[in-house]
C-alpha cells in the first residue's frame, strides 16, 4: 500500500452515522458501512437526545437511565437493525445535549475522521429545498469531513460502486485537500474523475483576475499534491473547467456517482444562506456529497 493509499485509508478509519432515525439516515447509515468496509476501521452510530423535566436530575441523584436515554438506546438499535446486516465492526453511541453541539463535541470525543449525515430536507415555496438547520450548523461546524446523503439520492444496490467521481472546486485553497480525495477515490473505486469549477457570475466578468486566479489555484494545487493528474496542473485546464449553474444542476442531479465538493461551507453558506450556486448543488445532489473543510487541506500537508 503507497503512503497515498494509506493515508486515504487513514481518512475513513474513524466513521460517525449521525442519526435522529428518518428514513434517509438508513440510506446514510448503509453508504458509511460502505466506506468502512472497503477502507477498515470502525463505524459508530449515534444518537443525541434532549433531557425532558426533571429527567437530569432523576439520573444524578437516582443513578438510573432516564426514560429519554432509555428509549433513545432502544430507536438507535432498532434503527441500526432495520438497516440490515452492515458487515462492519458496529457501535452503538447516545449522547444527551442540544443537536447539533452534542454531535459535534462527540466528533473530537471519539476522535471521529468522517461524519455521515442524511437529511430528509424540506420545501419552502416553489421547489425550493432546504438541507435543514440542524445540517446546516453540522457542515458549519464539524471541521470534519462530512458525507451528506440527501433527499433526492435513490436507493443502492449492496457493495454498489460509484459510477465517477464528481469533484467541484472553487479556485480556493480549501478545494485542494478535496483534490487529493477525488483523486485517490476514484484509484480505490477504480473509476473516472470529472473536474468542476463553481464561479460566480461576477467573477466571470473579470477574465484577467480569474486567470490569475486559475493560476494561483494550480500553483497552490500542485504544492498540496504534487502526485495529481498533471492537467490538474494546467490553469487552461482548470479554466475549461467552468460550467455554467444550470449545466453544474445537471451534473450533480445524476444519481450514482460521488460528489466531492471543494469549498468551505462557512464560505458560501453563512453569507448566503440557501442563496448561494454551492448550497443549490448540496440540495439537488441526487449522489451523496463529500465536503471537505479547509483544516483537511492543512492536515494532508502536514501528513
Amino acid at each position: 500500500m503507497s503512503d497515498r493509499e494509506e493515508w486515504l485509508r487513514k481518512q475513513f478509519h474513524n466513521v460517525l452515522l449521525a442519526t435522529d432515525f428518518h428514513q434517509n439516515s438508513k440510506l446514510a447509515l448503509r453508504y458509511a458501512a460502505e466506506l468502512v468496509h472497503r477502507f477498515g476501521g470502525k463505524l459508530t452510530v449515534l444518537n443525541a437526545f434532549e433531557f425532558g423535566p426533571y429527567s437530569q436530575t432523576v439520573e444524578v441523584l437516582d443513578h438510573v437511565p432516564s426514560m429519554e436515554r432509555r428509549n433513545a438506546k432502544e430507536l438507535l438499535n432498532e434503527f441500526t437493525l432495520g438497516a440490515g446486516p452492515l458487515d462492519v465492526l458496529t457501535e452503538q453511541i447516545v449522547v444527551e445535549g442540544l443537536v447539533p453541539s452534542a454531535i459535534i463535541k462527540a466528533l473530537y470525543e471519539f476522535d471521529v475522521n468522517l461524519l455521515v449525515i442524511g437529511t430528509e430536507g424540506m420545501h419552502r415555496g416553489f421547489d425550493h429545498l432546504l438541507l435543514g438547520s440542524n445540517t446546516e450548523a453540522l457542515m458549519l461546524g464539524s471541521h470534519r469531513p462530512t458525507l451528506t446523503v440527501g433527499p433526492r439520492v435513490p436507493e443502492r444496490l449492496e457493495h454498489e460502486t460509484f459510477q465517477k467521481i464528481i469533484y467541484i472546486s472553487d479556485f480556493s485553497v480549501a478545494s485542494t485537500a478535496a483534490a487529493t480525495f477525488a483523486n485517490l477515490l476514484e484509484q480505490a473505486f477504480q473509476t473516472t474523475t470529472e473536474v468542476y469549477q463553481l464561479v460566480s457570475k461576477a467573477a466571470l466578468k473579470d477574465a484577467e483576475r480569474l486567470a490569475n486566479t486559475a493560476a494561483q489555484y494550480c500553483d497552490m494545487l500542485r504544492f498540496a499534491d504534487p502526485d495529481l493528474p498533471m492537467e490538474w496542473f494546467d490553469p487552461e485546464f482548470q479554466l475549461s473547467r467552468i460550467l455554467p449553474e444550470a449545466d453544474l444542476i445537471a451534473k450533480v442531479s445524476e444519481p450514482s456517482n460521488l460528489i466531492v465538493l471543494g469549498v468551505q461551507p462557512a464560505s458560501f453558506i453563512q453569507r448566503h444562506l440557501h442563496t448561494s450556486l454551492a448550497y443549490r448543488l448540496l440540495a439537488n445532489a441526487a449522489s451523496p456529497v463529500l465536503t471537505i473543510p479547509a483544516e483537511t487541506a492543512r492536515q494532508a500537508r502536514k501528513g
